[in-house]
């Protein structure tokens, strides 16, 4: 098996586990915890970027990032963030690219950082 091979199946059950990492960041939303959100976050940002999901990196960052510098705004940042992650997987299922940055909730997310 090549390395991307074997990168292509780590891919394959990362993606088949995302799922299961948004039903617990809902649970972290309905009981509106800051420091689990964050720490949720924390983890994709790492994970997203080592699988091959640069997109699931790049959000998770932003939104760790909101959870830690505006955290009354952390519930509203990950609300948008699970339904980015959900389209996300939905595309690289598929095969298909997803384009963060032409996300017009991302960029709701990306307005709640300050200046």
């Amino acid at each position: 098996m090549s390395f991307e091979d074997l990168l292509k199946s780590l891919q394959k059950d990362y993606l088949a586990s995302l799922p299961d990492k948004v039903v617990t960041i809902r649970t972290q939303i309905e009981s509106a915890s800051t420091s689990e959100l964050r720490e949720s976050f924390h983890k994709l940002k790492g994970t997203g970027r080592t699988y091959g999901l640069p997109e699931v990196s790049e959000l998770a960052e932003l939104v760790e990032g909101i959870c830690i510098s505006r955290p009354t705004d952390a519930v509203v940042a990950s609300t948008h963030a699970v339904a980015i992650l959900h389209d996300i997987h939905g595309a690289y299922s598929a095969g298909n690219a997803f384009n963060l940055h032409q996300d017009a909730r991302y960029a709701q997310i990306r307005k709640l950082l300050p200046a």
